[in-house]
């Protein structure tokens, strides 16, 4: 995660990325993974995923949510999957305030690893899901360590790497599998396996320097592709 500035307002780490047809009825909303809108030094991996939804038609409300949480000054106590679906309204709000997105639409939700801990959740969630106006969400490795089980009562596109050891495609297909969700697994690919920037390669340790674990991230540019592909094709809908 980028750090904070004292002074930082939550609306500072609200992107609203306008498709090249832009329709205030037709957006999506992208919750990064646990280092936000970063990759390690890449900072453009989800504004070029956008790209790809701009391209056709669908603008995005990219929410670097564990930024924005921090700036907040939130003074609740409450578990990670409240913060992210508790910073996923407030961008909602504001990106509606703002005129970019119609108040009236349905959009979807695209979440990568750590947000599935918020996502899954809400997807199984009726009630929350019409308060927001979710349609569909698409997920990529998401995290589910609260292991929950996915009953979802929207369209889930689940895409994730057979050699992904953070998000393990068995635990996936443990709890996932379910009536309105599909799940696409790809044999040899990582963790990350969509990120242009790993293509070399690099590993992860969950505390710095002090677990003993460490994870590799790896781009697979076959997966990636098919991802998008896939991905675009489900947001359509």
């Amino acid at each position: 995660m980028q750090k904070v500035p004292k002074d930082a307002k939550m609306t500072d780490f609200f992107h609203f990325q306008r498709a090249k047809d832009y329709n205030a009825s037709k957006w999506a909303v992208f919750l990064p993974g646990t280092g936000g809108l970063r990759i390690f030094k890449d900072t453009t991996h989800y504004y070029d995923v956008a790209e790809k939804l701009n391209a056709e038609g669908i603008s995005v409300l990219l929410v670097d949510n564990v930024a924005a949480y921090k700036a907040s000054k939130r003074d609740v106590v409450e578990e990670e999957p409240a913060q992210i679906l508790w910073t996923l309204e407030e961008a909602l709000k504001w990106a509606k305030q703002n005129g970019d997105i119609d108040p009236n639409s349905e959009g979807s939700i695209v979440g990568w690893s750590r947000a599935g801990l918020g996502l899954i959740p809400l997807a199984n969630d009726e009630n929350e899901l019409k308060k927001l106006r979710i349609k569909s969400i698409a997920l990529f490795y998401p995290a589910n360590g609260y292991e929950i089980q996915l009953k979802p009562k929207v369209p889930v596109l689940v895409l994730t790497g057979g050699k992904d050891r953070i998000v393990k495609a068995d635990d996936i297909l443990k709890y996932m599998i379910a009536e309105n969700a599909t799940i696409k697994v790809y044999d040899d690919a990582y963790h990350g396996y969509d990120v242009a920037s790993l293509k070399k390669g690099k590993y992860y340790r969950y505390i710095p320097f002090i677990s003993k674990k460490h994870y590799l991230l790896k781009y697979d540019e076959e997966a990636a592709k098919d991802s998008f592909e896939q991905l675009i094709k489900f947001l359509k809908k």
